[in-house]
């Protein structure tokens, strides 16, 4: 998976979705960049720069494979990178591992306070934020295992991201970074599928659609009951997006409401 890249559009497009992920409490807003030191042209995978007063610079390497070396390697470019500027500014330098077995593990070297070593796992760090919508949604893919985790948890993504009330480009901007993500970690998947699983064309007219439908019957007949009583009862109908993007048992709830609505209509014998 080409990972460097989706990560650089996340965090430029939402700074401060590191700090999120990291659940760093640093004050203040950040820009992000990726930039390069010039002894040995070596670009870092992003850097975050304080913008609206004092705080740490940010360095971030976004590791997909094992690399023994990878804390003397990002240890060398950030103090090359001092050595070049006459900045005082403390740091931190994060190394984001894309899976667990690609941490090398102990590292001999220590940082003094204020400046620190962040050692994180992406996936366990995406699934602490869950439910949280955010820039970093449109990661969410990288922390399922399976197409069919795929087929009912991206529906609720793309509707978080939608809860959001982005200016439409911006909105469109992560969607189409959710497919994105998408297709690079399920390959296997069509792109009738990853539309299907979005539902930018009707979901049980594709394979992904009919898994749905097949490994959760019970599911679909409660969205089918709801939308029949809102229909009775005259209300607003649910679109299959938004009751997709709910838990069983929240349907169960929305259908009993609507149940009781339907009593009251009765006759009193």
């Amino acid at each position: 998976m080409q990972t460097d890249s989706i990560f650089y559009e996340v965090f430029r497009f939402d700074p401060q979705s590191l700090q999120q992920l990291l659940q760093l409490n640093l004050k203040g807003r950040y820009d992000f960049e990726s930039i390069t030191v010039k002894s040995t042209e070596k670009r870092f995978d992003g850097f975050l720069r304080r913008i609206d007063g004092e705080g740490p610079h940010i360095f971030l390497e976004v590791q997909g494979y094992l690399d023994p070396k990878i804390y003397w390697k990002l240890y060398r470019e950030i103090c090359t990178f001092y050595e070049q500027r006459n900045d005082p500014t403390p740091f931190i330098a994060v190394v984001l591992f894309l899976d667990e077995s690609f941490d090398p593990g102990e590292f001999g070297v220590t940082c003094l306070a204020p400046c620190r070593l962040i050692r994180a796992n992406l996936i366990e760090c995406l699934k602490k934020l869950e439910g949280a919508a955010g820039a970093l949604t449109a990661l969410m893919p990288l922390a399922l295992n399976t197409r069919e985790e795929a087929a009912a948890s991206v529906p609720r993504c793309k509707a978080e991201i939608k809860s959001l009330n982005l200016i439409k480009s911006r909105e469109k901007y992560l969607v189409e970074l959710l497919i994105n993500v998408l297709a690079q970690k399920f390959t296997e998947l069509t792109e009738e599928e990853i539309n299907a699983m979005l539902h930018l064309t009707p979901l049980d007219q594709t394979t992904a659609g009919k898994q749905i439908y097949g490994r959760g019957l019970g599911h679909g007949e409660l969205m089918g009951k709801i939308q029949v009583a809102q229909k009775i009862l005259r209300h607003p109908i649910s679109s299959k997006e938004e009751l997709l993007a709910k838990s069983q048992e929240e349907l169960k709830r929305i259908l009993q409401d609507l149940e009781a609505k339907l009593d009251a209509l009765l006759p009193v014998n």
